[in-house]
Order: C-alpha cells, then sequence, then structure tokens
C-alpha cells in the first residue's frame, strides 16, 4: 500500500531538538498518488525541488518557506520523462542547474532551471555507467560525486559539472542509494545499505571510513544529508530518521514517524550553500554554464553542440538525439526516447508520402540511415535522415526481419519466401545469401561483436530461435521448439547482452548462448519487441507502443499515438548502442574473474579483500594459512577471512560457492573449517583451502547459528532456532562425517551460541528469547540449570578452559562478561559502548572480539579488559559475525568416549563423571545401552518439524524471534540530522506498522512525539497552479 506523498518541515535548531519532546512541525500533503523520491533545495530563492516517480518528472515548490506558510507557493514542471526508480537529486546554487541519475536510462542529466524552454537539457554522463543511484554536488569546488553499480560491485566516480575530467575515487561499494557532500570539511558521506554502513572519505577517495554499521542486516536506509557536525538518514522500513556525530558515529537524536514512511531528506538553510564569485557570471553562455575546477564552461542542450567560440551553440541534429523511430504505411517519424517514460510530444516525421513501409533498422555511425523495406516495389531502401535522401539497395521477397552491423557496415534481411537469409555491403554494394534452407525465418537480430546473427525458424508448432556466424558456415539451435510457444520480436540488447523474446505472450531472456533463460513480465497479444537500457518496449502492430522496466511484473506504461495509425515498424536510435568496438570491461567482465576497471581502452583487473591477482592478471586466488591465524565469518560480504595473528595479514578462504556465514570454527586436528548458512540454513565443512564443499547438516525451516566440536568423539554441537509466531530452537549433534545427528535439547526459545566441556560433561548454551538467559546441562541434554540471567542479548559466547571461565557478549549493553561453571563470580570485563558486540574467542591469556559497528577484530587482556593494539579499522571488512582462533587452549577431552567411542554404536555422549551412548533421532537403543537398532532419518537432516515440549518450558516464549544481529525484530535506522537547520523530509510508501521496542541501533535514545501543526490542503502536483 502506497501512501501520498507528503512533506514534513522541522523548523528550529538541532539543540531544541533534542531538549524537548515537542516542537514546530508542519505538514503539506500532495495529491494522494504522489510519489516524491527525491528532493533538493535552493535557499536563496526559496525554491524546493522534487522527484515525482509516479508523474516521472521533476517539479519545483516556489516561494517556500520551512513554515509552510507563503499564500504565494506554487508548484511547477521542470523536467518529464525520468524513469520510475530512485533518482537522485542534486542542485547546484552558482549556476541554478539541477542534476539527477537514472538508474533504468543509465545516465546522468543536467537542466537549467532559469530557462522556461524545458528542453534545456542535456545527457551529461553516459558511457561506461551501469546503475549509477546517488549523485551529489559542490559548486564552489566545481565537482560532482556519484555512485554507479553492477552485479558484483560498486564505486563512486567524481567528475567536473560539466561532466568532464571523470575518475574513479571509490572502489568495494556494493548498494549506495544516496550521497551528500560536506562542503566544509570537502568529504563525501554516503549510505551503503548492502554494507549496512554510513561512510565518508574526501573528494579524491582517500581517508576513507565507517561512520556507523547498522547491527541489522535488513536496514532500509534511503536518504542522507549533512549539517555541521552531524549526518541525518531515514531509515524508511523501520519509519525512522537518525542523525550521528559525523566523526564518532555516535546517535545523537531519533524520531520516530508513526504510520509513515521517511524517504528523502536535505537541509534548507542558505549557510551551507556558499556563494562566490564565479566565471559563469560574465561569460555569456548561450544555453549553460557550469563552474568546474579549470574555470567556468558552457554546455549546450541535448541536440546541440559547442560552436567554435566555445558559447554558442549549433545543431548538431535537427532530430532527437535518442529517439524511436516508428513507420505507418506512408510515413517514417521519430519520438524522443524518454517517451517511454511518459513524456508527451508529438512525433517528428522526416519521411512521409511513401509506398508501403514495412521493418525498419537504423545506422547512428557515418551513414545516418534508417533502413525499410517497400512492401509495394519489395525493395530494401536506405533514407539519409540528414539529408532526406532515399537509396535503393536491393531487390528483396517477402521480409520478415532486417538489422543492420554497425562495425562491418552491412545490412541483413530474412525472407519467408525464399526461406533464406541474405546480406548487403554498403560499402561495396555487393549482395549475396548467406543462409538457404530456413523455414520461414522471421524476427532477426544481430550482434557484431561476437559475428552472430538470431532469428525464429519453422513452421507453426515447430519454431525455434537460431543463431549463424557472419559467414554463413555454423548454424545453432540456441532454444528448441519445446521450450517455446509461439515464439516471436526476437532482440538482442547491446547493454545486457542477451536475447529476448516472446513466447506464449511473455517476455523471455537468455544469453547468446541459450544459456540462463529467465521469465520476464507478460504483453500478452504483442508481436513485436526491443529492449533499450533497463526497458522493454513492444507493440502488437496497432496504434500503441508498450513499455515498462524489466524487472517489472507486467506492462507498465502504454504510449498511445492516435491519429498515427497502425505500426509497421519500429527502431531504436541511440549512438551509444552502436559502439564500434565495446568497453574493455563490457563483455564477460573483461575477462577479469573478480573487479575490471577500464582504463581509456585498456582494462586492469582488481582483486576483493584477501585475494591476489595471478600472474596473467585476471584470476583471483588466496594462499591459506597453517598456523597461527584468527577465522572470521564476514556476513556482509559473503567471505571467511584467516588474520594472522602476528603479522594481521588477512586472507580470504577460497570458497567458491555462494554462501552467508553467520558462524566459522577451524577444526582444531584436521584444519578444516565449518560455517553455519544464514541462507541455506545449512552447516557446511571445506578444507582451510577453500575446497571440498560439503553440506554436514540442512536445518529445514530452521536457522543454524552456534557451533561447538567435542573432541573427544568429533561430534559437533549446534543451535538452530526458527522465528516468528511460532518461534522455537534447539541444540542438535551431527556426526560430520557420516551426516548421523540428533536433537539434544528441543523446545527452546532462540538457542544461538553453544561451547563444551567434554570432560566435565557439560554444555553451555545462550538464549535470546524474551527473558534471556544463559544455561548449562549434560552434554546429553539433562540436568539443565539456568546458570546466568539479567542479559540483554547473548550474542557471543567461549569457554576459557585454562581458569574454568565462560566469557560472553551482550549485544545491546555492549558489555563482556565472565563467570565460573556454576555461574558464580560474575565479573563485567570492559564496556564498548555503541559496538554493537557480536562474538568472542579467548586463547591463553588473551580475548579477541566482533562487534558489528568496529571495522576490526580488537584484542584485550582477558583478565584485565584491557585492549592491546593490535589491529587498526578496515574498511573492506564488513559484519565480522563469528571470531575463532589456531591453535587454542586444547579442550579437556572425555577418555571414555575417546576410547573405541565408549563402545557406542553411534554417539558416545559425554556427562558429569561419565558417558551415555545415543541414536540418531528415531532409532532406538538396544538393551546393551550400547547398539542403536531402527530406521533413522536423512543423514543430511530435514526440517524437523514440531518439536516436543522439554526442559524449561517456562523459558519457552512461542511469540519471540530470534534476537540477534541476523535476525531481529525491529530493524533500525543509522541517520543523521542538524543543528540550526531546516530539514524536509518525504514519506513514500505505507507500509504494515511493526511494533515498536527498545530494540533500536542504540538505546537511551531520546524520542520525541508526532505533535505539530498540519496543513490540511491536499495538493495535486500534477495539477496544480504554475
Amino acid at each position: 500500500m502506497f501512501s501520498s506523498g507528503s512533506l514534513t518541515t522541522l523548523p528550529g535548531s538541532f539543540d531544541s531538538f533534542k531538549t524537548t519532546s515537542v516542537f514546530p512541525v508542519r505538514f503539506f500533503n500532495f495529491h494522494q498518488t504522489t510519489e516524491i523520491i527525491s528532493l533538493a533545495t535552493d535557499a536563496h530563492d526559496g525554491v524546493l525541488y522534487l522527484m515525482d516517480g509516479n508523474s516521472r518528472s521533476l517539479y519545483k515548490m516556489e516561494n517556500f518557506n520551512v513554515w509552510l506558510n507563503d499564500t504565494s507557493q506554487s508548484i511547477s514542471l521542470v523536467h518529464e520523462g525520468i524513469s520510475k526508480t530512485s533518482c537522485k537529486l542534486a542542485f547546484d546554487w552558482l549556476t541554478k542547474n539541477i542534476y539527477w541519475t537514472d538508474e533504468f536510462y543509465n545516465w546522468i542529466a543536467v537542466q537549467s532551471t532559469t530557462s522556461e524552454d524545458r528542453s534545456m537539457f542535456k545527457i551529461l554522463i553516459e558511457n561506461g555507467l551501469t546503475k549509477p543511484l546517488a549523485i551529489a554536488v559542490d559548486p564552489v569546488e566545481g565537482y560532482m560525486f556519484w555512485s554507479d553499480h553492477t552485479k558484483t560491485s560498486g564505486k563512486i566516480e567524481r567528475a567536473s559539472l560539466a561532466g568532464q575530467d571523470r575518475t574513479v575515487i571509490v572502489t568495494g561499494t556494493a548498494w549506495v542509494p544516496d550521497m551528500t557532500v560536506d562542503t566544509a570539511s570537502k568529504n563525501i558521506f554516503w549510505i551503503d545499505i548492502q554494507r549496512h554502513t554510513v561512510e565518508s572519505c574526501d573528494y579524491f577517495g582517500n581517508n576513507r571510513r565507517v561512520i556507523r554499521r547498522s547491527k541489522f542486516p535488513t536496514i532500509s536506509m534511503s536518504g542522507i544529508a549533512i549539517y555541521k557536525g552531524l549526518v541525518c538518514v531515514t531509515e524508511y522500513h523501520s519509519y525512522l530518521v537518525t542523525c550521528l556525530d559525523k566523526n564518532t558515529g555516535d546517535n545523537l537524536w531519533m524520531r520516530y514517524f508513526r504510520a509513515k514512511t521517511p524517504w528523502a531528506i536535505s537541509v534548507f538553510d542558505k549557510k551551507t550553500q556558499k556563494l562566490i564569485d564565479h566565471g559563469c557570471g560574465t561569460l555569456q553562455c548561450e544555453h549553460m554554464c557550469a563552474n568546474t575546477p579549470s574555470g567556468a564552461k558552457c554546455i549546450c542542450k541535448s541536440g546541440f553542440k559547442l560552436a567554435g567560440n566555445q558559447k554558442d551553440c549549433e545543431a548538431d541534429n535537427h532530430l532527437y538525439p535518442k529517439g524511436l523511430f516508428i513507420s505507418n504505411e506512408t510515413s517514417i517519424c521519430m519520438l524522443d526516447i524518454r517517451v517511454i517514460t511518459s513524456l508527451s510530444h508529438a512525433p517528428k516525421c522526416i519521411k512521409t508520402g511513401l509506398g508501403s513501409v514495412r521493418h525498419l533498422a537504423v545506422a547512428t555511425d557515418e551513414y545516418h540511415a534508417v533502413f525499410y523495406i517497400d512492401d509495394l516495389d519489395h525493395e530494401l531502401v536506405m533514407l539519409d535522415i540528414i539529408t532526406n535522401v532515399t537509396t535503393k539497395l536491393a531487390k528483396v521477397g517477402n521480409v520478415t526481419g532486417i538489422v543492420y552491423d554497425w562495425v562491418d557496415k552491412n545490412v541483413y534481411w530474412s525472407e519467408s519466401d525464399s526461406n533464406s537469409i541474405k546480406v548487403i555491403s554498403l560499402v561495396s554494394s555487393a549482395a549475396n545469401v548467406l543462409y538457404k534452407g530456413q523455414a520461414a525465418p522471421s524476427h532477426l537480430s544481430i550482434c557484431p561483436y561476437h559475428s552472430k546473427l538470431f532469428w525464429i525458424s519453422g513452421n507453426q508448432g515447430s519454431r525455434r530461435i537460431v543463431s549463424g556466424t557472419f559467414d554463413g558456415k555454423t548454424l545453432e539451435t540456441l532454444v528448441s521448439a519445446v521450450n517455446l510457444t509461439n515464439p516471436t520480436g526476437l532482440y538482442y540488447s547491446p547493454t545486457s547482452h542477451r536475447l529476448y523474446w516472446i513466447s506464449a505472450g511473455v517476455i523471455h531472456s537468455s544469453k547468446i548462448d541459450g544459456s540462463d533463460m529467465k521469465m520476464h513480465f507478460p504483453v500478452h497479444s504483442d508481436t513485436e519487441l526491443f529492449v533499450y537500457k533497463d526497458y522493454a518496449i513492444s507493440s502488437r502492430g496497432g496504434r500503441e507502443l508498450h513499455s515498462s522496466f524489466l524487472g517489472a511484473k507486467r506492462v507498465d506504461l502504454a504510449v498511445e499515438l492516435d491519429g498515427f495509425g497502425s505500426i509497421t515498424g519500429f527502431s531504436i536510435y541511440d549512438p551509444i548502442l552502436q559502439k564500434k568496438t565495446k568497453g574493455p570491461c563490457d563483455v564477460s567482465n573483461g575477462g577479469c574473474e573478480h573487479i575490471c576497471v577500464p582504463h581509456g581502452q585498456k582494462k586492469f583487473c582488481m582483486c576483493g579483500f584477501g585475494y591476489l591477482l595471478d600472474k596473467e592478471g585476471l584470476n583471483c586466488s588466496s594462499i591459506s594459512f597453517t598456523n597461527d591465524f584468527l577465522l572470521a565469518a564476514d556476513f556482509t560480504h559473503k567471505r571467511i577471512y584467516q588474520i594472522k595473528t602476528d603479522s594481521v595479514q588477512v586472507t580470504a578462504v577460497d570458497v567458491q560457492d555462494n554462501f552467508f556465514p553467520t558462524r566459522a570454527i577451524v577444526h582444531q586436528r584436521s584444519k578444516e573449517i565449518f560455517w553455519s548458512d544464514y541462507a541455506t540454513r545449512q552447516i557446511r565443512r571445506v578444507t582451510i583451502q577453500g575446497r571440498e564443499p560439503t553440506v554436514i547438516y540442512r536445518g529445514g525451516v530452521f536457522t543454524t547459528f552456534g557451533m561447538a566440536i567435542d573432541y573427544s568423539t568429533g561430534l559437533l554441537y549446534f543451535t538452530a532456532s526458527v522465528s516468528g509466531p511460532n518461534a522455537t530452537s534447539y541444540i542438535g549433534v551431527v556426526d560430520p562425517y557420516s551426516g548421523k545427528y540428533k536433537h539434544v535439547i528441543k523446545d527452546l526459545s532462540a538457542a544461538y551460541e553453544v561451547a563444551l566441556h567434554p570432560d566435565k560433561g557439560i554444555m553451555f548454551w545462550t538464549d535470546n528469547g524474551n527473558s534471556p538467559y544463559i544455561g548449562s546441562a549434560s552434554m546429553d541434554g539433562t540436568k539443565q540449570v539456568v546458570l546466568v540471567e539479567s542479559i540483554r542479548q547473548a550474542s557471543g559466547m567461549t569457554i576459557d578452559y585454562k581458569d574454568n571461565r565462560i566469557y560472553w557478549t551482550d549485544g545491546v549493553q555492549d558489555v563482556v562478561e565472565y563467570c565460573d561453571f556454576n555461574g558464580e563470580g560474575r565479573v563485567k570485563l570492559f564496556e564498548d559502548d555503541q559496538s554493537h558486540l557480536s562474538n568472542l574467542v579467548v586463547s591463553g591469556d588473551v580475548l579477541y572480539y566482533t562487534a558489528i559497528n568496529r571495522q576490526k577484530i580488537t584484542k584485550v587482556n582477558k583478565n584485565t579488559g584491557v585492549e592491546i593494539n593490535w589491529m587498526d579499522d578496515s574498511f573492506e571488512f564488513g559484519r565480522l559475525e563469528s571470531v575463532d582462533i589456531f591453535p587454542k587452549t586444547e579442550q579437556p577431552i572425555n577418555l571414555r568416549c575417546a576410547e573405541n567411542n565408549g563402545g557406542c554404536s553411534t554417539f558416545c555422549l559425554a556427562i558429569p563423571n561419565g558417558y551415555k551412548c545415543a541414536c540418531e533421532d528415531g532409532i532406538s537403543l538396544l538393551s546393551d545401552g550400547k547398539t542403536c537398532y531402527g530406521e533413522g532419518r536423512d543423514v543430511l537432516g530435514k526440517d524437523p518439524g514440531t518439536l516436543q515440549s522439554g526442559a524449561l518450558n517456562d523459558r519457552k516464549d512461542a511469540s519471540t524471534a530470534l534476537i540477534g544481529p541476523i535476525v531481529g525484530g525491529i530493524v533500525a535506522a543509522i541517520l543523521v540530522i542538524v543543528a540550526v537547520l531546516v530539514t524536509i523530509f518525504f514519506y513514500l510508501r505505507k507500509r504494515r506498522q511493526p511494533p515498536y521496542s527498545e530494540q533500536i541501533d542504540t538505546p537511551n535514545i531520546h524520542f520525541a512525539n508526532d505533535q505539530g501543526v498540519t496543513n490540511p490542503a491536499c495538493v495535486d502536483i500534477k495539477n496544480s497552479p504554475t
């Protein structure tokens, strides 16, 4: 359910926000269909700029003030035809230009806000962009910054405000939806929702640091703003706006919006928009001007280029620089490409009075041509779109498809009457038959980079997708008839390097070899298809074009061409789609295994953190350590790291599988690595080199977490939990080599960690239910007792075999404590405020721990709690969920189980002063007390189903969800706001309000209420007065 777009202003100073629960609040409601996705302010001229996702347009609210009481306030259109996505705005208050990113068009655009001409717009940067999201500008320094993302990595780039002098300043980001600049310190700040961080660096990418990392992995930040010493963030899933100290990351202020979704945030204050003298004031540019580090530069709008004096602009094309060519029976016309995102305008017709036009293809190179079929005279014709002159190229039969090869300058077409594919060269005018005997070939498409043609071949009911090489020698069936139903609309996308087609009324796609087939969304009776950037454009030959984002579930927009007649052909015109050569990283990631970085027409490969580049400079590998190392699970980056305890050198365990480790431990004898996987709910095992991955337990609906090995027998104990209204948990034991398993303790609430002392026959566990505690029991699950209470969240636990202690972390109170094995002698060792403590391990007299909001593993004296200088912060680390060490203090074993498994046929479980034999679940133990008989479960584990009631029933709470760094209740925000500022928020989507609790990033936050003055006006942003 979507909320209506609304605006909230908080006039006043930040100090007053902190000290009072009631302060001035102003509300302004737009039309209920409005979806504000970004905003920018011009404090000097009293203007607020808003991006509306629903109308796909940019508006400005003039005569704006923070009290929202100016009766002359008005809203007018600035630009239309923007993607309905997370576009972001950035305003240059010196030149009054506004910049934005477009994630689906994959470009950065700029528009003058002072001109009445709405076409005063230019696509400033497009080459090399994949998914640009965040954008920020510093008009004084002349820089702009933006984030860009691929499927596997992200980066932040910098350029001048004229779009020149591009350089990558930050790599290793994940998904950065918003950023802002601190013009005072010359730093940029950004939110990364996949790294769960607020981060910063200077304008050159140096001094990068994590300001704060959220303890909740499902954090959903959308907006960020900076003011003096504060950085403020919106967290829309939790209805929160939070302000942090920009240096320490400490939470200073938080506001909870009941039933509203804060999405965008900005500051309205003249002091933040410094005015200076600059060259644009005197340069007298005809169209637009940008202040750059090297001085003022003129910019021409799209379709124009700078004249020789570098001030005036002259027409570069009498048509649109990017567009759709469409035809009816007698005319060929062009539409601006932004018509697919609701730009309304009439087509420009370049040729009328033709005979019978069928099928279109375009050349954006030196030929500047549209190719079409004259169905009356059966001719292939080339129309020069500059001179408007037509040239007859060849006689043709019943043409069913036409394409242009912009690399070799050839035109190909398919004929159903001759069952052939033909070609003509524009260079030599030579023509030839390339393929014969193709049953009813149609919907021809082309990939010049791989010298391949694609078409649909076969009669009704047996149609298949075929590829053929340019030399006419190699034919290959890519998609067989059994996988197709009435296929049409075949198209190769140069952007995604995939084939798209319509089958059974639904868009499908695959790689160009036919692999990796995907289903997209239905287009019903449409038969023609093109893909432009992230959009699908389809038609059934009537008066409509249909468009939608490829990730959508249905057609999103219909473009009606009233009075145009039936569409007989259409094609996309965009020079960027017909580059003679692809960029060095565009195809197969440039051959790089991890990261490909373009440098002109060359490239170089980089490796992820913990990997080394091989001699060929393409592939990445790691060198495993065999002694004296820590093992850490990085949930954010899906990695397990080894860290040398002496040199602090880091290497990644080279696991090839896609995984989400929440806990990782190292076997003290075999040096194998075991980890619990959050995504698959499995426990897995690999060698220390990352080889031979093996699943040793499947949790079903239960998520596995803590693990501990009994070195008497090699058995692995673990915890597993399921959250939700029927939350429950258990502790199990599994043989990691046979897969046999057993539930040891059932019916817990939220078991999280487990630790073992086989010599004493006892185990310890943490339970993070409604009343968190540490419990102990015999290792067969009997004699359960509550050992320690008065804990907020027991995030980690470990045993000190040397001094007979158990240590634990409290992730809410941020303390490390210990006690003896009886729960006595409890000592608070130290506190690490706002760190969100996670896991820990003891070795000798040293304790190592991880914390969600610390970018390192910290080393302390286990007796005094004093930190030992060892590791510096590293932004390369993500959420370090666990830490283990090799070698560690030797575990005292149970000697009777260690000898011949105690004579037990399956499990030998240690108990105080002895042991017990046990069987898998569902198998009976014979009267000899050692031998198991009966049929067991799947040795790799199944969904345990409904668990029987067991011990500690008073601790069970069916409504308790698992509480911890990975599974949480309320998802909290990390944000920041300002002092002496005015902050403006927008609300987008209304979601079901979660229960509100203390489970916020940091406790002891002052929460303000929602009392204020409401503006009852409801304004239709699309029909408001100008």
